[in-house]
């Protein structure tokens, strides 16, 4: 089910594509007919040639796995071409799971197929691809801008120094709180200073029922974050590696929220255990919108969620901030993103960059779906986009106050070994052996400790 657009944010963009094609056609009107002039076809293709502007046609393309997203992109698109009447851009939906795009792309890449834009869904693919020369660095296109990405952008991922894409589609990790739940158990918002001590409280108040009609006061997913908390609780940057690049599982914050969830899942009964989730492999959405739990720790693309006809519910979501260890410590918030980057390729490399900038900041805003990386940008107006027509089920005044938190400290990784992929399917490995009963909480830091420090040996001979 594709979501609804905002359709204030859609009058407004759509009004000003009217008044660009209206001057486009003024303009066209007093081009002389043996004038070559190149028309955009219903395919999103035009006419090779060169434009009335003097400037030769360009087509670009870019590859994505964003499917659900397509009628907001045609608009992004529809903004852009009108603003670069030289370009084209034709988006190729070749799939839409990201690892199967991934897989699919590798493959093209290596064949040495033309392709312009693409797209990574985590940092840690991104860090391969660019040590593997998939992507073209973008330095010197920025530089040529008398700039650098620093200067535009809050969130930079670097390999080997370089830049090779633009961090845009941002996720910030938040708690989505079933307020009616909340009010019921006489709780308030939690504040921004609360801890996970005051987390436990809460779960273990909003715990009701029994049975197939228990309703849990929590739910920590099967993703690698939700074991990685203490970690990103305690420090800024990489959850796995330490700022001199030995692993964090030795950190005392990591094996603290094991046990913190451990017995949060098996001794309060206050949170979905892990054994449930994988047996009736469990939906994070369907369990937070269908009533069955009341925390859900999770990033913010859910947020698009909020007005999608699959995800129909009659109660109000409020939020609070990923829970501290201590009162007085930083608010460090865990960030993910999507990148877009130029396929080394490309045979279109300035226009693809020129492309690649509208995308990540004025694309953002007219597909109004994710949180933008621009300076200066107000995460809760963004946010505001993405509710659209769902803000009356949304404590927006929460929300606000989370996402514009004056202590909040963007924390992502900054070191991404290539590596990273493989350990991080250890650590799932064994910690799930942990939450499940099969091993110790000793053993489990043992277990990563030694499994994830021959994989770093490895790759270090």
């Amino acid at each position: 089910m594709k979501k609804r657009l905002n359709r204030r944010i859609m009058k407004k963009w759509l009004g000003m594509l009217l008044a660009g094609v209206t001057v486009s056609s003024a303009l066209c009107a007093c081009v002389s007919e043996k004038t070559p002039v190149s028309t955009t076809q219903e395919s999103g293709t035009q006419n090779s040639g060169v434009q009335a502007s003097g400037k030769e046609h360009v087509t670009l393309r870019f590859l994505s796995y964003a499917s659900e997203y397509e009628e907001a992109e045609k608009v992004v698109l529809d903004a852009y071409h009108a603003k670069n009447p030289n370009v084209t851009v034709n988006i190729e939906y070749i799939t839409d799971k990201s690892k199967d795009y991934l897989t699919k792309t590798d493959v093209m890449l290596m064949g040495g197929e033309p392709i312009d834009i693409i797209m990574t869904p985590s940092p840690k693919d991104y860090s391969v691809r660019a040590e593997s020369n998939s992507y073209l660095p973008l330095d010197s296109f920025f530089e040529a801008e008398g700039t650098n990405i620093e200067d535009e952008f809050n969130v930079v991922y670097k390999v080997n120094d370089q830049v090779y894409g633009i961090p845009a589609e941002m996720k910030y990790a938040i708690v989505f709180i079933n307020k009616d739940m909340l009010d019921e158990a006489g709780l308030p918002v939690p504040p921004l200073d609360w801890t996970w001590d005051d987390y436990r409280e809460y779960a273990v108040k909003m715990t009701k029922g029994e049975g197939a009609d228990k309703i849990y006061g929590s739910y920590f997913h099967t993703f690698s974050d939700m074991v990685l908390y203490g970690v990103s609780s305690a420090k800024k940057g990489s959850k796995i590696f330490n700022e001199d690049g030995s692993l964090t599982f030795n950190n005392p914050e990591f094996a603290k929220f094991m046990q913190f969830r451990y017995e949060l899942e098996n001794e309060d009964k206050a949170s979905v255990p892990l054994a449930d989730m994988k047996a009736l492999n469990m939906n994070y959405t369907d369990q937070f919108f269908n009533g069955k739990t009341a925390m859900l720790p999770m990033m913010t693309y859910m947020l698009n969620l909020m007005v999608n006809e699959k995800y129909e519910h009659n109660f109000e979501t409020t939020f609070a901030r990923i829970p501290l260890w201590e009162k007085e410590d930083e608010h460090y918030t865990p960030v993910a993103a999507t990148l877009f980057c130029i396929a080394k390729t490309t045979e279109h490399p300035q226009e693809a960059f020129d492309f690649l900038k509208f995308w990540c900041t004025e694309g953002v805003e007219i597909k109004g779906m994710t949180i933008a990386n621009q300076k200066g940008v107000d995460k809760f107006e963004c946010a505001e986009r993405m509710v659209g027509d769902g803000a009356e089920h949304v404590d927006m005044e929460a929300l606000n106050a989370v996402l514009n938190d004056e202590k909040w400290v963007d924390s992502y990784e900054e070191y991404i070994p290539v590596y990273q992929s493989e350990i991080e399917s250890i650590l799932m490995e064994e910690s799930d052996k942990y939450l499940l009963g099969s091993q110790s909480l000793e053993d489990m830091v043992n277990n990563l400790m030694k499994r994830g420090n021959a994989v770093i040996a490895e790759n270090q001979k």
